[in-house]
């Protein structure tokens, strides 16, 4: 149910505590203002307020302006209308005075029949610093960058020839690069990015929130390039290109390749900030295109549901529209990280499993072997091949103090330690001012470097591999490449570390299933590419954020292969040319999961980890049983119940034999 008011449920959730507080009705008082909703923060004095359908209010800013100003004295001058929605779902708009007023005052207006508060939601944070345990060179040439054999969208594609030709899809995010080939080239009409709209303009930012919509929601000015890396994942076509710039390390097809991408923008260049209105008029806009399948790979903490853009997304759900949403990056914070807006009841919350392979930077020993380097943000890698030795500096707080070894000419390997005082930045700056030529650190994720000469960070076994060589041999030759090799990755196949943990702050059983989202080989904008130096308009990021597109992809595929029913079709009893429900397809995606292990173990993975496991595309388009509920919440209260049924249907055309056993996890 929609809150009329503030007085309705608001909690504070600190999540990097793990607390989950009292989940009561909290009256709030006139004069004050919304808690803060995990890493949301409430823009003071900011409202989001939502008219009754039935009275058809027309021009709803007049309104707003008149009655404001008519019956309470605010100056029109002193309001600045934020967004304007009018969707068959929800009639409002938001906007912010210059000072606090009466909540009473706000629902005053004429047939306001709720008002929520506006937050301030943080960019994606896609993770170039996750670094894998172990990786080694792969040489076989059948391995491909984006592990469909895990996911059984190989199969969809080879065997079923599946691609998920007239689907829509909707990403809400930075914006799309759509002059990428391998995302078509062009925006509307019959290219592959057909639809969508830019809530915000080139120069809004945390320091100007001030949008300039238009309707091109073109992106090429970010340094992220998050929603053209999700679109890619999603649909991209990286086959036969030969443009440069874009040609591709080893060719791919995204998910759903033959899908159409709708691109809603809701971040500026600065790629910062956007707020919980805008992500709202995203939602009922995208669902107004006609979007088959949303996909929103941002958000942040929070653990509970009553937010405008939750409450969009369930209305949205209701009426057919499937939506994947990212559950979150803080797995190492412990329990209860899930991220929101990915607890609305009307999402999929999707966990992320790490790729097979990874396309990744490599110098080689004078033996050949192959060591995968993560290159620095500040100056970056080596942008030709270069041959040096390597000086091991091998001091305490390694590079921390002035070098004691002759540098000059070479590259320089220190040892980093959390204990240490100083910064990458630090050591590959005093490496550079001492006449070196390189800079690597190892037993490091990301670093910055310096400036002024290549930089990297490699693993700790690769850096002790280089520790043994040049003690082995001082005058060893190292070659330096900017060529990509593809790694084979131990953690594949299993959850990654970074993903965040259910369950919700309701005990809502989240996250519901999982998307290949660890090392992920995607497209991004050509100004991304020049800003990472890098050859080709690639990259390989990780997160929740590329597992999200993934699942959505998936469903594309789905959607494709029972001939894309409309939304208005929608059933939850539905057999044939009608759109199962959100439940109905939750339990048949779920159903058909694959458990995956934890790393380096025989013990499968907590449902709280991974839900109900890695999605599987073929199975589910191929399933003959169907169960259902495919999640139970247990509800751990006083009014725990004593049992629960779990039917299982055959959905199949024969007679089937079902065995029932149990498998631990962790």
């Amino acid at each position: 149910m929609a809150p009329t008011t503030f007085s309705n449920k608001f909690t504070d959730t600190i999540a990097a505590a793990h607390l989950a507080v009292e989940n009561e009705e909290n009256i709030v008082e006139a004069n004050s203002t919304p808690s803060i909703s995990g890493n949301y923060e409430p823009i003071p004095n900011a409202y989001l307020i939502e008219f009754d359908l039935l009275k058809n209010v027309k021009n709803v800013e007049q309104t707003i302006a008149e009655f404001l100003e008519n019956s309470h004295g605010i100056r029109r001058s002193t309001i600045r209308m934020r967004q304007i929605i009018s969707s068959s779902l929800f009639n409002g708009a938001s906007f912010s005075v210059d000072s606090q007023h009466s909540i009473k005052m706000i629902e005053s207006i004429p047939n306001v029949i709720a008002v929520y508060p506006v937050y301030s939601i943080p960019a994606p944070d896609p993770l170039k610093n996750y670094i894998p345990l172990e990786r080694n060179a792969d040489d076989d040439e059948t391995h491909l960058v984006i592990s469909h054999d895990l996911t059984g969208v190989d199969q969809v594609h080879q065997e079923m020839k599946v691609f998920g030709n007239g689907v829509r899809v909707a990403v809400i995010d930075t914006g799309v690069d759509y002059s990428h080939p391998a995302l078509g080239g062009c925006f509307g009409g019959q290219c592959k990015v057909g639809f969508g709209y830019d809530f915000v303009g080139n120069e809004y930012s945390a320091g100007n929130p001030n949008p300039i919509p238009d309707d091109d929601p073109m992106d090429n000015c970010s340094q992220s390039s998050h929603g053209t890396h999700v679109a890619g994942i999603v649909a991209a076509n990286g086959t036969g290109i030969t443009q440069a710039g874009f040609i591709p390390f080893q060719p791919f097809l995204g998910v759903a390749p033959q899908a159409t991408i709708g691109a809603y923008r809701v971040f500026g260049c600065a790629g910062d900030t956007t707020s919980s209105d805008v992500m709202t008029a995203a939602i009922y806009r995208a669902f107004d295109d006609k979007a088959d399948i949303i996909t929103m790979s941002v958000g942040s903490a929070g653990a509970y549901t009553e937010r405008s853009d939750m409450i969009a997304a369930q209305r949205v759900s209701e009426q057919g529209v499937y939506l994947t949403f990212s559950f979150g990056n803080a797995g190492s914070m412990g329990l209860q990280t899930c991220g929101s807006p990915s607890i609305s009841p009307g999402a999929i919350a999707v966990a992320s499993i790490d790729n097979l392979h990874a396309a990744q930077l490599q110098l080689f020993t004078p033996d050949n072997e192959t060591i995968f380097y993560l290159p620095g943000t500040a100056f970056g890698g080596w942008q030709t091949t270069v041959q040096s030795i390597i000086i091991v500096n091998g001091m305490p707080n390694d590079g921390c103090t002035d070098l004691v070894k002759n540098v000059t000419g070479a590259v320089v390997l220190f040892a980093f330690s959390a204990a240490d005082n100083c910064s990458s930045g630090v050591r590959c700056t005093r490496a550079a001012e001492a006449g070196a030529t390189g800079c690597l650190i190892y037993n490091v994720g990301a670093i910055l470097g310096s400036s002024t000469i290549p930089s990297a960070s490699i693993s700790m076994a690769d850096g002790l591999k280089i520790v043994q060589i040049v003690g082995d041999n001082p005058l060893s030759i190292f070659t330096f490449t900017k060529s990509l090799g593809l790694a084979s990755l131990a953690t594949g196949g299993t959850p990654s570390s970074f993903s965040s943990l259910g369950l919700t702050g309701d005990l809502l059983f989240k996250p519901q299933i999982s998307g290949i989202g660890g090392y992920v080989y995607s497209t991004v904008s050509s100004f991304t590419a020049q800003q990472q130096q890098s050859s080709a308009a690639y990259a390989t990021l990780s997160g929740t954020s590329m597992a999200t597109p993934y699942v959505a992809g998936t469903l594309a595929l789905f959607l494709s292969h029972i001939g894309n029913p409309p939304p208005e079709t929608v059933n939850d009893t539905c057999q044939t040319n009608c759109r199962p429900s959100f439940k109905k397809v939750l339990n048949l995606f779920q159903s058909n999961a694959i458990p995956v292990n934890i790393y380096n173990t025989n013990l499968l993975a907590s449902a709280a980890q991974q839900g109900a496991g890695l999605v599987n595309a073929f199975q589910a388009m191929q399933a003959t049983t169907l169960i259902s509920p495919s999640e139970l919440a247990l509800n751990d209260t006083v009014r725990q119940a004593t049992s629960y049924t779990i039917e299982i249907f055959n959905i199949g055309n024969e007679t089937a034999t079902y065995n029932i056993s149990h498998s631990g996890a962790a």
